[in-house]
């Protein structure tokens, strides 16, 4: 159950994340809100490596260190920040100038079934038929979802957009299922392992930031240390956990969730139209579909086993 805890968790972090740039950096360069974001989020990971170091046990730390090398490699780190911050960040920035918000979230809707066939290819093992069958709802419902969409924010360059956002969609992928890979059997504190990809990965964001130039209001950057540190913190540890515990498939499948959710709130707080009858529907298929694949992870013994030795391990 504490998987489900975690997932809950992580979806409700990343709405948040939406509603709260909506209503509070409106006016704020992309630029801007990229880089501070990530750079406040390094501040925070950083924070809380030193304190992990200083409270974790011999005991863990020797775990760690046999699961896991304790160190990665430079190109490691590289590859990792680029595909996973950067390279998603400025292309799904690109994305929405081009083509408009709504078609790079229908291609980032397809970002489960692409990693769940890759998953398939590298493992040479066919995955359940209840996750096969789970995530194909689950995405045929976000698809459906952001359909309504496309007709009312055109980009001036559509075509272009559609490339760029496709980019963007397999970066993040590749990046989910590299992450795994190289650090699979980690247990470990979770800071520790990603502060080297957020620091790397924020310093091409930073020189955008600085390229584009404009002034920046204290509210602004007030803002963005709130987002930063208070939730894309705890958001991508629960994320990159997740990654380990259950996989990138379905880290990925609970991504499909935080459309419907801010779509949902946004009604709630006036800041936008209540969702449409088909949209709603949309929204069941796609919950009904991560229902059965969340199902299919805890009656699976090989997530239980690590969820257990998450439990045992310092965080």
């Amino acid at each position: 159950m504490r998987l489900v805890w975690q997932s809950a968790a992580l979806v409700l972090l990343l709405a948040s994340t939406w509603v709260i740039v909506d209503v509070s950096l409106r006016g704020a360069s992309t630029p801007v809100v990229s880089a501070g974001r990530t750079g406040f989020t390094v501040l925070g990971l950083i924070a809380l490596t030193r304190w992990s170091t200083r409270r974790t046990t011999p005991t863990a730390q020797k775990h760690s260190t046999e699961t896991a090398s304790s160190h990665y490699r430079w190109w490691q780190v590289a590859v990792l920040a680029l595909t996973g911050v950067t390279a998603y960040t400025v292309l799904s920035t690109v994305a929405i100038d081009l083509a408009g918000p709504a078609l790079p979230a229908l291609a980032l809707s397809l970002t489960p079934a692409v990693v769940l066939c890759a998953e398939a290819i590298m493992t040479r093992r066919r995955p359940r038929t209840r996750t096969i069958a789970g995530t194909a709802a689950a995405v045929a419902g976000a698809v459906l979802y952001a359909l309504p969409r496309l007709a009312g924010q055109p980009g001036h360059d559509t075509a272009l957009g559609t490339v760029t956002a496709a980019a963007a969609m397999l970066s993040m992928a590749f990046y989910g299922i590299y992450f795994e890979r190289v650090n699979r059997g980690y247990r470990g504190p979770m800071a520790p392992r990603i502060l080297p990809i957020f620091a790397v990965g924020t310093a091409p964001l930073a020189a955008w930031s600085l390229a584009v130039g404009g002034a920046v209001r204290p509210t602004t950057i007030g803002m963005l240390a709130l987002l930063g540190i208070a939730i894309y913190v705890p958001a991508y540890l629960l994320q990159h956990r997740i990654l380990l515990v259950a996989g990138p498939s379905y880290a990925a499948l609970l991504g499909l969730a935080v459309p419907p959710l801010v779509g949902v709130t946004s009604a709630l707080l006036h800041l936008a139209g209540a969702p449409a009858a088909e949209q709603l529907t949309a929204m069941a298929l796609t919950l009904a579909g991560m229902a059965l694949v969340i199902r299919g992870k805890l009656a699976n013994p090989e997530t239980a086993t690590r969820d257990r030795a998450d439990n045992a391990q310092v965080r």
